[in-house]
């Protein structure tokens, strides 16, 4: 039976920590190293619903890509969010395992997961990034214009709803970068990209995307990124077949739109 520690060795192999951006935390947040392992939840993020999730339906590791702790931490208590995930996780053994721009840059990681549920074909590295492995580039199955472009992503990526700027030309090639990848725009003009599909952008990137001549979609960090737990959840299937692996149920975007 696999332990804590081989679901950790396991998702370093897909996603080395080398490929993390200088700034980020990526690892085990919290658990056993030792603890024997049937049953792991993937989800985007570690909240206190998805630890609740993993209680009920006896699970020893949660998988998230965005981390449980990311900035400095100098206490551990239930008076925020994530206190009150960690003091969850930590009264029921649960170990957290978080894997972020190291599983964005990886192969097969975010970016592809992007590219592939928005249908692109011959994808290659945007080469954006610390390391030179954020976003990803591709070809659409046919030529379309921004508007029906914008509407594409959204059905494609089950987007409650999409921001977009019409960079005044069909779409045939895309950029994509699952989150706050706006400041990438450069990178994703460099490799021909008609349009550039991130999670999060302000109002001066977008102008500046639309005076470049480049339609910018903002669908939303969740609905860019979210299809990593898809990927963790299959990937660890096949190194572990004894193990059950799932995707969160409980976990949905926050943000909702009227």
């Amino acid at each position: 039976m696999p332990t804590v520690n081989d679901i950790l060795h396991c998702l370093e192999q897909f996603a080395p920590y080398e490929l993390a951006e200088s700034w980020d935390n990526c690892g085990l947040m919290t658990g056993n190293r030792a603890q024997k392992v049937t049953r792991v939840l993937c989800a985007l993020d570690a909240t206190q619903d998805v630890i609740a999730e993993a209680i009920r339906r006896e699970v020893q590791v949660v998988v998230a890509h965005h981390p449980l702790i990311f900035t400095s931490v100098r206490n551990v208590t239930e008076d925020d969010a994530t206190g009150r995930a960690l003091c969850l996780a930590i009264k029921h053994n649960i170990a957290v395992i978080c894997m972020h721009t190291n599983a964005d840059c990886a192969h097969g990681g975010v970016n592809d997961a992007l590219a592939t549920a928005l249908g692109l074909s011959q994808v290659v590295n945007m080469e954006a990034g610390e390391n030179k492995m954020l976003g990803r580039v591709g070809n659409l199955p046919a030529r379309m214009s921004p508007k029906v472009f914008a509407e594409y992503v959204k059905d494609a990526l089950d987007a409650g709803g999409v921001r977009y700027v019409d960079g005044g030309r069909t779409i045939g090639r895309v950029a994509v970068g699952g989150g706050a990848c706006g400041k990438m725009m450069d990178a994703a003009i460099a490799k021909g990209a008609d349009a550039f599909v991130i999670g999060d952008c302000s109002y001066d990137l977008m102008q500046r995307a639309q005076s470049l001549g480049l339609t910018l979609v903002d669908a939303g960090h969740f609905p860019t990124e979210n299809p990593i737990a898809k990927t963790f959840s299959t990937y660890l299937e096949r190194c572990f077949p004894t193990i059950e692996s799932m995707v969160s149920q409980k976990h949905h975007d926050c943000i909702q739109f009227v």
